[in-house]
């Protein structure tokens, strides 16, 4: 960033706060002291969800502590974290840069389509925030797929 400003990293998944993949993407990256880091991310499990938002019914947000970070788990769907995490009604500041994971399981080919982990990273970047989902899968070799949303500035 610049001017020695840190920049802020919004983390979410679909795998829900107490992931292993989350907290071990988190730990990495408050670890290197370079971001300030954010986290939204469902408060259970909302794996294959796609895109979908929670429209009938409230959404309840609850702070949960995570160490290095502000934290809040939240009873939507990945595609609600992000736009939550973005918004500015839980944070002060709008992420520079969303990455949605490490979800455990293949998010390659056709699974973007049902993908809560790719729909968190989707919701960011129809948000016109940089993102990056990661998921991994093991078949005998190690396996990782990443979805990525770049905006273009053509004017």
């Amino acid at each position: 960033m610049e001017g020695g400003k840190r920049g802020t990293i919004l983390i979410t998944n679909d795998d829900g706060i107490d992931a292993p993949g989350l907290r071990a993407l988190v730990q990495s990256l408050v670890s290197t002291n370079l971001f300030n880091v954010q986290v939204c991310a469902p408060d259970s499990e909302k794996s294959a969800v796609s895109h979908s938002i929670t429209w009938l019914h409230p959404i309840a947000v609850k702070q949960v502590n995570i160490d290095g970070t502000t934290a809040f788990a939240v009873s939507g769907t990945p595609a609600d974290c992000a736009s939550l995490g973005v918004s500015k009604a839980l944070f002060p500041t709008v992420p520079d840069l969303v990455v949605s994971g490490i979800n455990k399981g293949s998010n390659c080919g056709y699974h973007i389509v049902y993908s809560g982990t790719v729909a968190g990273a989707r919701e960011a970047f129809f948000n016109d925030i940089p993102s990056i989902s990661i998921s991994y899968d093991w078949y005998g070799i190690f396996a990782i797929c990443f979805w990525y949303g770049i905006l273009l500035d053509l004017s």
